[in-house]
């Protein structure tokens, strides 16, 4: 998975559609992260339950974000 550069982050402040583009690639990201950690026997501690809830959490925030998005978007496409 690429990175996420600073050009990415300064386009997605300006287009609605390559912010909604960012969030999936950053949440994909994160789920890729999170699915490593559950299944590394490294993170089976205290501490990383909370991170692995963590990055749950703000998985689900992510994906709200990308909803909302794309409500805002069929919204202004059907204006």
């Amino acid at each position: 998975m690429d990175r996420i550069s600073e050009a990415d982050i300064a386009k997605a402040r300006i287009d609605p559609r390559a912010k909604q583009v960012l969030l999936a690639k950053a949440l994909e990201e994160l789920l890729g992260l999170l699915h490593r950690m559950q299944h590394d026997p490294g993170h089976s501690g205290p501490q990383s339950r909370r991170q692995l809830r963590a990055g749950a959490v703000m998985a689900v925030e992510v994906a709200d974000r990308i909803r909302a998005l794309e409500e805002q978007t069929r919204l202004a496409q059907s204006a």
